[in-house]
């Protein structure tokens, strides 16, 4: 049977709706796939950002906001060694140290994780471990400049050199334009008395990384040796620029103006230390030199007694402690700082001697202040008017005259002095 023209138009039409539907349905089913997948891998590992790049403060803070939610959400272990990867870029070493322990106890198969660790002990001056865990990422296949240079500054801590100059070796092939490997060769040179070579290190190692803040420090360091001043002040300065809120920075520019003898900028440079990293136990102590020497001993004591609450093991602090209670009078406290001194170090000499003065000072005030002088001075004209009125004290040697032979008489003219007694 023959359709018209009017049925053959609705089937067409038809047709064309269903194939529409048909194939809505299929991008639907696809979509909806691609969003279940998405967001399974939101529930299992969220978003975890790129590292952000150095002093970009305010993409530091949302990375860790994002890397937090991450982990919250999936608690994915590379989420963990980003965060400590950050917090170690921050100086946060403890929360770094327990972010990568988590990642590894969830993956312990990835070397990456293993080579953050092992910059975390490091700079938290276990270099053993450190190196243990540089070893073991080494061993996962992590095959990086960065690891080598690693693995060399711990063998140079360890005073393995030779082994220390292979890994140096082997990251400047893969990377010659890593300037903390030429730093670390550097330190090499330095510590094995080779300063011309370590220098010439540093300044390349300066030109490939300028915001590597160490090599500032040894440059300073070293013409700080040398009584080169004004080319370690130099050095200072340009590591200022670049880091500006560095407490140490400030602390090596104060130690430059020390050896100067420009006391008052040293100060000043102390100063801000203390602002910047109020725990700098150096600070205070070289503040209180320069007070101690101006004669400010209220000053310099609050200063040592800073450095003994941050440091209680800080060499020879009591001694400094009692020699500002000695010159402010207050000898019982002298001597108790002296006597701890002295229980410490019985070599201490100046501890020993203060401890005398004070002892003599307190006697002094406490139970006989007629006899002992309150002051030097005073001691020095006593003397002098004892030298001058108190003749008793001079033994004086009478010429007895000649006795006369007076011929079976007493023999009581012999004697210079009549004897006391019955006759």
């Amino acid at each position: 049977m023959s359709m018209t023209n009017g049925t053959r138009t609705y089937c067409r039409w038809l047709s064309n709706r269903l194939c529409r539907l048909a194939t809505q349905s299929v991008y639907h089913s696809i979509i909806l796939s691609l969003l279940i997948a998405c967001a399974s891998d939101d529930q299992r590992g969220a978003y975890i950002p790129d590292f952000p790049k150095p002093g970009d403060s305010s993409r530091t803070a949302g990375a860790l906001r994002a890397l937090t939610r991450a982990i919250n959400q999936s608690s994915s272990p590379t989420a963990y060694a980003k965060r400590a990867a950050i917090y170690l870029a921050m100086g946060r070493e403890a929360e770094a140290l327990n972010d990568i322990d988590e990642a590894i106890s969830r993956d312990g198969d990835v070397g990456s994780f293993y080579l953050t660790r092992a910059q975390i002990l490091r700079d938290r001056q276990q270099p053993d471990k450190a190196l243990e865990n540089a070893q073991r990422a080494e061993i996962l296949g992590v095959n990086t400049p960065e690891l080598y240079t690693l693995q060399g500054d711990l063998l140079q801590q360890q005073n393995q050199f030779d082994k220390a100059r292979l890994f140096l070796a082997r990251a400047l092939q893969m990377a010659p334009y890593d300037g903390e490997a030429y730093f670390f060769r550097g330190l090499m040179a330095a510590r094995t008395g080779d300063t011309a070579q370590a220098v010439s290190l540093y300044e390349q190692s300066l030109r490939l990384k300028p915001r590597y803040l160490e090599t500032y420090n040894q440059l300073a360091s070293i013409y700080r040796t040398r009584r080169d001043l004004y080319s370690a002040l130099n050095y200072i300065t340009r590591a200022v620029q670049y880091f500006p809120q560095n407490a140490r920075l400030q602390y090596s520019r104060g130690l430059i103006y020390h050896t100067a003898g420009r006391l008052d900028s040293a100060q000043q440079c102390y100063q801000r230390v203390i602002q910047l990293q109020p725990g700098y136990y150096q600070a205070y102590f070289q503040s209180g030199l320069i007070n101690q020497r101006f004669r400010n001993y209220y000053a310099a004591l609050a200063d040592y007694q800073r450095v003994q609450q941050l440091r209680p093991q800080f060499p020879r602090i009591d001694t400094y402690i009692g020699y500002c209670h000695e010159q402010m009078g207050q000898y019982d406290l002298a001597v108790a700082a002296y006597s701890k001194a002295t229980k410490l170090n019985v070599g201490d000499r100046q501890a020993t001697a203060g401890l005398w003065r004070s002892q003599r000072r307190q006697y002094q005030n406490q139970y006989n202040p007629v006899f002992l002088p309150n002051s030097t001075e005073e001691a020095a004209s006593d003397n002098r008017e004892r030298t001058r009125l108190d003749t008793t004290r001079v033994r004086i040697s009478t010429i007895a005259p000649k006795p006369r032979e007076i011929g079976g008489g007493s023999d009581s003219l012999r004697r210079t002095v009549k004897p006391l007694g019955p006759n």
